[in-house]
């Protein structure tokens, strides 16, 4: 059998550590007013956006239309190019030209294979030995037309147009009440902007952002500000959002409850769900210290884990089912920490894979992604460790409770009660023993010698001892070889 690490000692240990974490969300709650929801539960309108150098321009005025791509991330492993021109002609024929950057050494070499694609004219607007790999690659096509799109390059520290946190922000100041977030390194210079909407007011979306767009167009350039996406969401919509969120997580925590009960005792169903609240507790603790955002990816992380927590602890579970027939003379906390020990290898594991994928999630993208990949890791970590430390406490401390109960009301059936305790019984000193004692002793311990053959030559048989009348007083000699052999028991006993 592997070593046992008796984890249930420490449950006093972890159960504080626990609720200090709680108190310390509900602290950084009520400090910060809430926790920092995003647009799915709070109503207004979000612009994500980047300040970024002009790179060169772009037009078209040939037959057909045209667009232009740059792929990205995923898109960017299946396409035919870095960059590419789509020309639909008047009869529906689509021609796609696709650019690779490795082709080109500068953005002036870039633009000149770029012109010379018919219909389309090309304009450099900022460093001409700029390496095109630099190139903002677009959230989706770009449609070319008489009027020039401008292509920006990706801002770098210290070159080209600078665009600070505190500075962006003053800037938004006189458009309305925001909440400004950098998007990813700082030096992206790419931001949300977050303006509430009181109501459902119409035409709020196109207003804001047009006044959005002015502002930092004005202080950064009117070709220096991307546009990367707009989401609103009306004060009603974010309330029924909200809601449902709410009762999703609710849901979720009965039907697991349902579950355990069915294949489990119920005090490990009730285990298995406080662990999973004190899951979901310490992931919103977390978000509310940290002001991570609130939004449809946080809901998603924290059922991921709640499904992901309660996994591991059914293979606990199961594992201390089979221990109670193989360990029928153990008690139940030594039952507990063999269980834990025997599935700790596996946890580990489990929690160790599914880590690394996580972590490539929350390094390699942005904005609600890369919050779920950081609530994911806060989640795996929390998740193993109330697997561990609380579950099956909770199961010790229930059981323990239930059999001083069931004690406590035997007790009570036969009307003795745990604070009625019997008086203590005064134990008789023991009496010094002297020699006339042991004389006394040793005479009655020696038979008085006598023979079958001596009673027949006497011709008549050992006199009976003679009768003593009721309530008569023994003898002297009687009497004290009684009182000292009453003296010697009681001090044997003693």
């Amino acid at each position: 059998m592997k070593r046992v690490i008796r984890f249930q000692r420490t449950r006093y240990i972890f159960f504080a550590f626990s609720a200090l974490l709680f108190a310390v969300g509900i602290t950084f709650y009520v400090v910060n007013g809430g926790f920092n929801r995003g647009v799915d539960f709070k109503s207004g309108l979000a612009l994500q956006f980047q300040v970024a150098p002009a790179s060169f321009t772009i037009g078209y005025t040939g037959a057909g239309a045209a667009t232009i791509s740059i792929p990205a991330g995923e898109q960017a492993l299946t396409a035919a190019g870095d960059f590419i021109i789509s020309v639909t002609a008047e009869d529906g024929t689509k021609t796609d030209t696709p650019f690779r950057w490795a082709d080109y050494p500068t953005v002036t070499a870039f633009t000149e294979a770029l012109a010379a694609v018919p219909g389309v004219q090309t304009a450099i607007k900022g460093d001409a030995g700029a390496d095109p790999r630099r190139l903002v690659p677009l959230v989706r096509p770009a449609t070319l037309g008489d009027t020039p799109y401008t292509i920006n390059l990706t801002p770098s520290s210290g070159k080209g147009v600078q665009a600070r946190l505190a500075d962006v922000r003053a800037t938004l100041d006189a458009v309305g009440t925001h909440d400004l977030q950098v998007v990813g390194a700082v030096e992206n210079q790419e931001f949300i902007a977050r303006f509430e909407a009181s109501s459902d007011e119409a035409g709020f979306q196109t207003t804001m952002e047009e006044n959005v767009l002015a502002a930092l167009r004005t202080a950064y350039g009117g070709d220096q500000v991307i546009l990367k996406s707009t989401d609103f969401v009306g004060p009603r919509l974010a309330q029924s959002l909200g809601s449902q969120a709410v009762w999703l997580i609710v849901i979720a925590l009965i039907a697991i409850l349902a579950y355990m009960m069915l294949r489990f005792k119920f005090v490990y169903a009730v285990a298995a769900v406080l662990a999973l609240v004190h899951d979901a507790a310490v992931m919103l603790a977390f978000a509310a210290i940290f002001r991570v955002e609130i939004d449809s990816a946080t809901i998603a992380a924290i059922l991921t884990i709640l499904g992901y927590s309660i996994n591991d602890t059914i293979v606990i579970f199961d594992r201390v089912r089979e221990n109670q027939t193989l360990m029928r003379e153990s008690n139940l906390e030594t039952i507990l920490d063999a269980s834990v020990s025997q599935t700790l290898g596996r946890t580990i594991i489990t929690s160790g894979a599914t880590m690394m994928a996580v972590l490539a999630l929350f390094l390699l993208t942005s904005g609600s992604m890369k919050n779920f990949g950081l609530l994911m890791i806060v989640g795996i970590i929390e998740g193993t460790y109330s697997t561990v430390f609380i579950a099956s406490p909770i199961v010790l401390e229930w059981e323990n409770a239930m059999t001083k109960r069931r004690k406590r009301r035997e007790l009570e059936k036969y009307g003795v009660h745990d604070h009625a305790k019997p008086a203590p019984v005064e134990e008789p000193e023991p009496e010094e023993e002297t020699d006339a004692d042991e004389a006394v002793e040793a005479t009655a311990a020696t038979p008085a010698p006598f023979t079958a053959a001596a009673a027949i030559e006497a011709g008549s048989a050992p006199a009976a001892p003679a009768a003593t009348a009721p309530g008569a007083e023994p003898s002297g000699i009687a009497r004290d070889q009684g009182s000292h052999h009453h003296r010697r028991r009681r001090r044997r006993h003693h």
